[in-house]
């Protein structure tokens, strides 16, 4: 899924949800929409909210977390 969430001067800011990412996935996506990309952030992985957590930075799973991963790997 793609959704635009922000238009400026400098260009867009877009939401891309993928179900299994492959290296370089999106930039190649955006590459082959014409689109060029100057920064991606990841706010989630699976269940799990990045949330605050900075770059390079990571934290202990809860589990909670930790059960929802493992389910989500046996659907």
């Amino acid at each position: 899924n793609v959704h635009l969430l922000e238009e400026n001067a400098w260009g867009g800011v877009l939401s891309v949800v993928i179900h299994e990412g492959k290296n370089r996935q999106v930039r190649r996506m955006c590459a082959q929409a014409g689109v060029g990309v100057r920064r991606l952030q990841r706010v989630r992985e699976g269940s799990i909210s990045l949330g605050t957590l900075p770059p390079g930075k990571w934290r202990k799973l809860t589990e909670q977390e930790t059960a929802g991963i493992l389910g989500e790997e046996m659907q």
